[in-house]
């Protein structure tokens, strides 16, 4: 155990007044947040928190301490970032998760070249499920924007705003022919990622929705999910972001490209402190770059 990372702990269940809330942002069980606080306020020989079956509130220490421990976490942060820039160079291992399809159409391209600038730096990418939150034990979490996500433990930004159209396979237009309005898809079989399946439907520009009531295939794999449609097996609503070499070949084509989705947007979350390193910043801005020329 070391004080700051019993620090961390302290102040994140302070800011959630919640044992459980700061064990799921750390990524951790509840028992292990307890044995840190517990260390701590052995440490410091005095209670930091009250704690009861509805609620846990500050002491008089904790109140006393919070301030202190959330300068202490600063200032480690601040020698942290400015010991990592000294000469601009960013270095260590950045951890980030996306769900598989942004993973391996969006990132995978902007991590081959960052790492080809930087060196010195390793990346680590991890799966993120479908419609799972951002957590604390990634440097950053690309995924779609949460309106309802809203954690103090977190910044974010957004990297591209993106639209989703209806696409199908030539063989499946030939078979289905005569789509010439919305209305002409009841019936037709849609391809669904695990998300869509869950939700229902699916918002449009214009703010009505289309409702998924005849799909037979759901997966969240992006290339299983391609080849599915390549194979006219149904039509799937996608951003055309993950289809440029389809659309390039012709093996999936639009279909009623005047029915998009609402506006949608990806967004980078990362740990909030005061002092954001340098790694993350770099990669983000390389990201951003990247994505600028696949706004649609």
């Amino acid at each position: 155990m070391d004080w700051l990372t019993a620090a961390k702990s302290f102040v994140l269940i302070a800011e959630q007044a919640s044992f459980t809330q700061a064990a799921q942002q750390l990524g951790i069980s509840s028992s292990a947040v307890s044995k840190r606080i517990d260390w701590l306020e052995r440490q410091l020989g005095t209670s930091l928190l009250i704690r009861t079956t509805r609620q846990v509130t500050l002491s008089e220490s904790g109140q006393v301490f919070l301030p202190k421990a959330r300068a202490l976490l600063a200032q480690f942060e601040s020698v942290m970032t400015h010991t990592q820039e000294m000469n601009q160079i960013p270095t260590g291992t950045l951890k980030i998760a996306a769900t598989l399809a942004v993973g391996n159409s969006i990132l995978m391209p902007s991590i081959q070249s960052f790492l080809a600038t930087y060196p010195e730096i390793s990346i680590q990418l991890n799966v993120l499920a479908p419609g799972a939150p951002p957590d604390l034990h990634h440097d950053l979490v690309i995924t779609r924007h949460y309106d309802e996500f809203d954690s103090i433990a977190h910044k974010g930004c957004s990297l591209l705003t993106y639209q989703m159209s209806l696409f199908a396979s030539p063989s499946y237009l030939l078979q289905h022919p005569n789509i010439d309005k919305l209305e002409d898809l009841a019936g037709h079989n849609m391809l669904l990622s695990s998300y869509y399946q869950q939700k229902g439907h699916i918002v449009l520009n214009d703010g009505s929705k289309f409702d998924f009531t005849h799909y037979n295939f759901v997966s969240d794999h992006l290339d299983v999910m391609l080849e599915a449609a390549e194979q006219g097996m149904g039509l799937i609503f996608i951003s055309p972001s993950y289809l440029t070499k389809q659309l390039d070949a012709g093996t999936l084509v639009p279909v009623l490209p005047a029915i998009q989705s609402a506006k949608k947007q990806l967004w980078a979350y990362y740990p909030k402190s005061a002092f954001t390193p340098l790694k993350t910043r770099m990669f983000i801005d390389h990201l951003k770059q990247r994505l600028s020329s696949m706004q649609t």
